[in-house]
């Protein structure tokens, strides 16, 4: 009796495991579709930066200055600064370079209600035609603005830009550079191909004016992950978000282990938030025929890619030293193995980084860490600042 019931519960894990490893399998082989967006127009539309800036005097001062310089008609651009709780100093040498500065002390701050000002600041003559959102340590190539310009189709209101590792200063770094380049293949690059919309990341994020100004109206500003408020507002809304391949938007890594806590910590935490959110909102939205907000309600079950992988791979090793469940263990574990191979850019297969294989029980060390500090309702009712570590460019 007791055996039939593990061999049930077994099978039971086994499938609901591998819906998870099969969804990311078929993304991931869609997202080795190659595709190329074209040029649309030859317009030089007005777009305005906005960079949301949180006490980072530190580093602010250089990735306003190289935004300034992107190379764009400088009557069609601008760039602007949330700078909540900045230096009167800091924003006084802002103000000199060029960009505009819009100062704010939220006692609860957050990046939406950043956003929000800073679109609100821009009504009137200064309107654009689209916002380009940056978080205050990305950086573009220089042509990078006249590259998303050309790619812009009107029908289409939201893209998501390439966002890349920016720094690769320690392993951690190497390793969450990783980890993002994989998520972009297999939410983002994949999703697109398959006729899906891709999933927003945070930043290098490309809206029509108004569809931003909109969707921060709309959604819930005291939250702290605004960017998965973003996606399922647009998918209601069936707005289409598109992914930008060739256009990178260059991300600082986290380079410390508390940073990687915190920062996972977060994300986290706003997963199950918004899980318990939006799974019976995503049922709903199915039946109606809108299978873009299913699947992101879907997304918000999974595992994390990380602590996902060394499950497996437990669970694996498990049916195998004390013949425990079901040999498609190792089938999944091998088809997830091949999935992440398979995401994972050829610019990293070198043998210097062979040594990033032993920081993997390190990183899973910190996600676990991060999973038993979170809080009831922390995505909500707390902000917390991953702190950035300035690395000068050369």
């Amino acid at each position: 009796m007791l055996a039939n019931l593990l061999s049930y519960l077994d099978l039971i894990f086994l499938i609901l495991l591998g819906i998870q490893t099969v969804y990311s399998f078929l993304f991931a082989l869609a997202s080795h579709i190659p595709y190329r967006l074209k040029k649309q127009n030859e317009k030089d539309f007005r777009i305005s930066i906005l960079i949301p800036s949180y006490k980072e005097d530190k580093i602010i001062l250089s990735t306003t200055r190289e935004a300034l310089d992107l190379d764009y008609p400088k009557d069609k651009f601008r760039v602007i600064v949330g700078a909540d709780q900045m230096l009167a100093e800091t924003n006084n040498k802002l103000r000199e370079m060029g960009a505009e500065v819009v100062e704010m002390n939220f006692e609860h701050s957050t990046k939406s209600k950043n956003l929000l000002t800073q679109v609100e600041s821009q009504l009137g003559d200064k309107w654009p035609d689209y916002f380009l959102i940056l978080d205050s340590d990305n950086r573009m190539d220089s042509n990078g603005l006249q590259e998303t310009n050309a790619i812009i189709n009107s029908d289409i209101p939201v893209y998501q830009l390439h966002r890349t590792a920016k720094n690769d200063n320690t392993k951690l770094a190497i390793l969450d550079g990783i980890t993002e380049a994989i998520s972009n293949n297999i939410f983002r690059k994949g999703h697109r191909n398959l006729g899906l919309s891709s999933g927003l990341v945070g930043s290098g994020m490309l809206f029509k004016a108004e569809v931003l100004q909109e969707t921060l109206q709309a959604i819930n500003r005291d939250s702290a992950v605004e960017d998965k408020l973003f996606e399922f507002y647009l998918l209601e809304q069936k707005y289409f978000i598109e992914y930008v391949k060739q256009v990178p938007v260059y991300d600082e890594k986290v380079s410390s282990g508390k940073n990687f806590s915190n920062q996972r910590k977060r994300w986290i935490a706003g997963q199950i938030h918004a899980f318990k959110l939006f799974i019976i909102p995503g049922f709903k939205q199915l039946f109606k025929g809108n299978l873009g907000f299913f699947d992101k309600a879907l997304q918000m079950a999974f595992v994390p890619k990380l602590l996902f992988a060394i499950l497996l791979g437990l669970l694996s090793l498990a049916a195998w030293l004390f013949d425990f469940g079901h040999n498609w263990w190792y089938y999944q574990f091998g088809l997830y193995a091949l999935t992440l191979f398979i995401c994972i850019p050829g610019s990293y297969f070198k043998w210097s980084n062979l040594p990033i294989l032993w920081e993997l029980p390190k990183a899973a060390f910190f996600m676990l860490l991060a999973i038993v500090r979170i809080k009831k309702n922390q995505s909500v009712k707390e902000f917390e600042h991953t702190e950035k570590e300035f690395i000068e460019e050369k």
